[in-house]
């Protein structure tokens, strides 16, 4: 018995003395595990990115679906309870033109206005309309009550319509004592969306026949442009709106950089400048859309020209309909925003903000820039009012430039298959004659001495020390040499494919990189683009 306590005693300072020797060279294999482990969380991560990213797309996805459904539905329900209006419009605007040509009996089209009337005594235009046809058929007491009810209902729209359809006919006396009342409707402070509809009128030469109206118009747009250029909370204002509407803009191209993703550390950094910079282009497709030629004005086609601007002023949906609109605008922008709810709400919330505090004329000319569509707004208007604020985009395009420069990369972090190294881009061969030196470094601990092989050692020593006591031992001991001899064996000729593969993998995305540095070359390019076509294409009148 003393013997045999003797014996374990010896084979248990053996394998001490074993596992000391392997001590060092476990610890770093334990260092090897960590990496091991970051890289099994780094593809976890990897992974669930993917999987997050296709459930997002999905949503989206659902929310563009689901926003066409809306817009359907709203299209319904405003055709449903101002279906009338339509119909009001659409008659006005050929009782006007007929007035021309005189194909329609004055006596139909007065009934067809008092039928009209009947069925929308709400709605302001069914009383221009009886005032319209009235006049026409000499009952001046008709159009005198239905000309103070429309006026009642809408006084802006009603008092702008009545100087534009009195221009049309030549009737300038007229039409200069309407514009008169008009201005009176007016707050520079407070701007509705009928000033854009003067602005049209104004553009389109309307007011050029009648050289003192024209100069009164001239004289009233003048005062509204020196309120932006004077006033330095309007001038800081429309920097911030114009900041805001960049910042919230959705990026213009998906990141698909996905060497980058898995072996930069610093991939957050670059994806978030590359998402800000894809946001120059969408700027730029905005001014090419707004650069257009001016209307072509010749006297043939004067009353033409006034047709259009009575019937973008006309067509200006009233509060009820505009309320529906609005809600139908919140569905547009998740469109636009490719189903990102989130960016969508904030620039909506940013439509309510002014619409609650009120247009003075430098949010209303950016409202018209930014947030309104050809449809709503004449695009010619909308020239006009990206060339009265355009310097206050080109800041705002110039401070998140620069922000975005405050986090341009300043080099590259790389990390591949436990090596780490910073590149500039453009250093390919430099990296790779470092990566190709790190393996060779490290091919011992690699091939040799990693964890596998060293639990396999130390199993083996471990029933050596143990064999005499049984002969399972021994099967122990020729298993863990046999492990041991193939993971060798496997290691070693698995060796070159590793290294190949992370050379294979440093020029992804060394290439990615470049890929990168370029696009963001040919963004500032495109930003500075901007700034010279709003600078000799996009002129106000006087500068």
């Amino acid at each position: 018995m003393s013997s045999l306590r003797g014996d374990s005693e010896y084979a248990v300072r053996q394998l001490g003395d074993t596992i000391e020797d392997f001590r060092s060279s476990i610890d770093t294999q334990m260092r090897k595990v960590d990496d091991t482990t970051n890289q099994i969380q780094a593809t976890t991560n990897q992974i669930y990115n993917s999987v997050n990213e296709f459930k997002q797309k999905m949503v989206k996805s659902e929310e563009v679906q689901l926003a066409h459904e809306n817009i359907i539905r709203i299209d319904q329900v405003i055709k449903e309870q101002f279906g009338d209006y339509d119909r009001i419009r659409r008659t006005i605007i050929g009782v006007v033109r007929d007035f021309d040509i005189n194909l329609v009996r004055n006596k139909t089209i007065q009934e067809l206005s008092e039928e009209l009337w009947l069925t929308s005594s709400r709605y302001w235009l069914s009383y221009a309309l009886i005032a319209v046809t009235s006049w026409v058929n000499d009952y001046p007491e008709v159009a005198a009550n239905a000309i103070t009810e429309c006026t009642h209902r809408d006084k802006i729209k009603s008092t702008l319509f009545f100087t534009l359809l009195n221009l049309r006919f030549g009737r300038n006396e007229v039409a200069r004592r309407w514009f008169s009342e008009y201005l009176k409707t007016l707050d520079p402070t407070f701007m509705q969306n009928e000033a854009a509809v003067m602005l049209q009128a104004y553009i389109s030469g309307t007011f050029g026949r009648d050289k003192a109206l024209e100069a009164k118009v001239n004289e009233t747009i003048n005062e509204w442009i020196a309120i932006i250029n004077e006033d330095a909370a309007i001038a800081n204002d429309l920097v911030n709106a114009y900041a805001k509407y960049i910042e919230q803009m959705q990026p213009s191209r998906p990141f698909s950089f996905e060497a980058i993703r898995q072996f930069c550390t610093n991939a957050d950094q670059v994806e978030g400048v590359y998402r800000d910079m894809s946001k120059f282009a969408p700027i730029k497709a905005m001014v090419d859309s707004l650069d257009v030629p001016d209307i072509e004005q010749r006297e043939d086609n004067y009353k033409s020209r006034v047709d259009a601007v009575l019937t973008s002023l006309i067509t200006n949906y009233d509060q009820e309909e505009d309320e529906l609109k609005t809600q139908q605008q919140y569905y547009n922008l998740i469109i636009k925003n490719n189903g990102d709810r989130e960016d969508a709400e904030a620039q909506y919330q940013e439509i309510l903000r002014l619409k609650g505090e009120g247009f003075n004329i430098g949010r209303q000319l950016i409202g018209w820039v930014l947030y309104s569509n050809n449809e709503d707004t004449d695009v010619h208007v909308r020239k006009f009012a990206l060339s009265h604020t355009k310097g206050w985009l080109v800041q705002a395009m110039n401070n998140f430039y620069a922000n975005i420069q405050q986090r341009f990369p300043t080099g590259y972090k790389l990390k591949i298959d436990g090596w780490e190294g910073m590149s500039n881009g453009a250093d390919q061969a430099e990296q790779e004659k470092e990566l190709r030196e790190y393996f060779n470094t490290h091919k011992l601990t690699m091939v040799y001495l990693n964890v596998p092989n060293a639990v396999a050692a130390v199993a083996a020593v471990l029933c050596m020390g143990l064999s005499f006591v049984s002969l399972y031992f021994l099967i122990g001991v020729v298993l863990g040499l046999g492990f041991l001899g193939f993971n060798v064996f496997r290691a070693l000729k698995a060796f070159p494919v590793r290294v190949q593969s992370a050379v294979e993998a440093l020029g992804r995305t060394i290439t990615q990189i470049g890929m990168f540095k370029r696009f963001c070359a040919d963004a500032t390019n495109t930003k500075n683009l901007i700034a010279e076509e709003l600078e000799y294409k996009f002129i106000a009148p006087g500068q």
